[in-house]
């Protein structure tokens, strides 16, 4: 298995698309988005990436220079204003020439809810819907009542949908680059058809040991590999839970027999600390972002395969 993991995270890394005229216009939010548009743009150009580093999008302030590499881009690439709230001024802001690119809209995802409560039923994602223009009222939501999850990249069925995505935007920016977008975009998706099914092969081991999550992120990952989580800590990193909430928490572990409470790194773990204080729970880390990792085309395959080990090596031990 290691073997075929390292065969696999090369694959990622080896990419010899031809070259081409240089282009670097193009803007991406996101690490995983990032690593998925420039894997598409090959030798092209290099995207610009806005949250890198260990910063995260909540809480997330642009740069002036970031400012005014948007207002240059051709296309800007992100999840959803909802997501990326960092965006909202800057957006409305920008030149008519500058396209916007939102995959949560208009890359044909099928969208989860975020699930109400910090304690929920096992495989609860059978609500999906198409996040469209009309989704949304206008009127502000409570995180706890329907708003989407719009963590969508930790799906690799998503991921392929995005590469294809992006290679048909940028084939409207930059059409003399076509060829190159469309076979770096094919080579892409051959390999996360085999990264999945090697997740596939890793997880089906723990599918059924229940855990808690930091944050109501995975749900697009849980379901695509059959995984039991069955509460999250908070819904919102920005807003801290109840005393009540991490009571309902600690008494869910306890119901379920979770076996693991995973942290996120780019956030104190002492809520984590708190919940698991006295319960007979490890502590794991899972990182949905790719915090630690350098950007580029191989993030993605290492990101998803980062979080296959780190719920294998938690959830699989024993006692």
């Amino acid at each position: 298995m290691r073997r075929l993991f390292a065969a696999l995270l090369t694959l990622f890394l080896a990419s010899g698309p031809a070259a081409a005229a240089e282009t670097g216009d193009v803007v991406v939010t996101l690490k995983p988005l990032h690593s998925l548009v420039q894997g598409v743009m090959g030798d092209t150009g290099e995207a610009v990436l806005l949250v890198n580093g260990i910063a995260s999008p909540h809480g997330f302030s642009l740069k002036p220079s970031q400012i005014r590499a948007l207002q240059k881009a051709s296309v800007v690439f992100y999840v959803d204003e909802a997501m990326e709230t960092f965006l909202d001024n800057a957006l409305a802001a920008l030149p008519p020439r500058v396209r916007r690119y939102a995959f949560a809209e208009k890359a044909g995802i099928d969208i989860l809810p975020l699930r109400e409560g910090g304690a929920w039923d096992a495989h609860h994602h059978e609500d999906v819907h198409h996040h469209g223009a009309d989704h949304h009222n206008g009127e502000e939501q409570d995180h706890a009542h329907g708003e989407d999850n719009l963590h969508v990249w930790l799906a690799i069925g998503n991921a392929q949908k995005m590469v294809a995505a992006i290679a048909a935007e940028l084939t409207q920016i930059h059409p003399e680059n076509k060829a190159i977008y469309a076979a770096n975009a094919a080579a892409f998706e051959a390999r996360l058809v085999k990264l999945d099914a090697a997740l596939e092969q890793k997880l089906a081991p723990v599918r059924a040991r229940p855990f808690v999550v930091f944050h109501d992120a995975y749900a697009y990952f849980e379901r695509a590999y059959g995984l039991t989580a069955v509460g999250s800590i908070t819904i919102d990193p920005d807003q801290p839970p109840s005393a009540r909430r991490l009571q309902e928490i600690r008494e869910k572990i306890t119901a379920a027999g979770a076996v693991c409470l995973f942290r996120e790194p780019q956030f104190d773990d002492k809520l984590v600390r708190t919940v698991a204080e006295g319960l007979p729970i490890r502590l794991g880390t899972l990182d949905p972002l790719g915090i630690g990792l350098q950007a580029g085309p191989a993030l993605y395959g290492t990101l998803m395969t980062n979080l296959a080990s780190d719920l294998v090596e938690c959830l699989a031990q024993k006692g």
